[in-house]
């Protein structure tokens, strides 16, 4: 059940990608995508990616849990 549901939001994520590099591709192009449409796609993918990293619960930065550096 859990591995249904990795898959599933893997697949989510490489969706999304996917239609961000297809966006940007046609935005070379001059044709296709504004910048807003851009913007919303980059959100998109990042919030799919912050929802799999949670789902594996997961740290979303590398800095979680190292304390700071005495200088």
């Amino acid at each position: 059940m859990a591995q249904d549901e990795f898959r599933t939001r893997l697949d989510q994520v490489e969706e999304l990608y996917r239609h961000l590099i297809a966006l940007r591709e046609d935005a070379k192009g001059g044709h296709g995508a504004g910048s807003e449409e851009l913007v919303l796609a980059e959100l998109r993918l990042d919030n799919a990616w912050h929802e799999l990293y949670e789902f594996m619960d997961l740290p979303l930065s590398r800095d979680v849990g190292a304390a700071p550096k005495p200088e």
